[in-house]
């Protein structure tokens, strides 16, 4: 089974990734957008395999809040064949600064899971890319309004779950 180490943000800011999401996405036949069952969330580190209840010790005894800084949108085709979009599409979220406690996290999270024999899945090391995904959508999405892009610095906190289509946490869901 695959499960994601992630950070959650605040009820007020889903709500605004969750507006955003709708506002981007809705009219581009959306095959996932954040909201009610796909939380939004950055993650620090898919796996396969591994035991759960190693992964739940592992994000109790290590889990720490971690603030992030929004850097910008980022709209990119994603080809068929994708771990997390097989069919393809398009994606849409807000890339964040890779900063040094986020990397940390990230870097610890990676070892950890690795000593305990969970293959991490997608980008890791140094390819990893923190980021708040908003959608995968099957036609191209139009550019929003760009002042309504939320900025500065949230404040994230860790959870673990099962990993969901499309790199979404339905049973994180609020």
């Amino acid at each position: 089974m695959a499960y994601g180490i992630v950070l959650l943000p605040d009820r007020t800011t889903s709500a605004t990734l969750i507006s955003l999401a709708a506002t981007i996405g809705t009219d581009a036949d959306p095959l996932m957008l954040v909201g009610a069952q796909a939380p939004p969330h950055v993650s620090v580190l898919h796996v396969d395999g591994g035991k759960e209840e190693d992964l739940r010790y592992w994000a109790r005894n290590n889990a720490r809040d971690i603030t992030v800084k929004v850097i910008g949108l980022l709209f990119t085709a994603v080809p068929p064949g994708d771990y997390y979009v097989p069919e393809g599409g398009y994606y849409v979220g807000l890339e964040l600064v890779r900063r040094p406690g986020l990397d940390e996290f990230h870097r610890e999270t990676l070892d950890w899971a690795e000593s305990v024999g969970a293959t991490p899945l997608g980008a890791v090391g140094t390819d990893y890319r923190p980021h708040f995904t908003l959608g995968m959508l099957t036609r191209q999405p139009s550019l929003p309004d760009l002042d309504t892009l939320p900025s500065g610095e949230f404040r994230l906190t860790p959870a673990i779950a099962p990993l969901g289509p499309y790199g979404t946490f339905p049973t994180l869901a609020r």
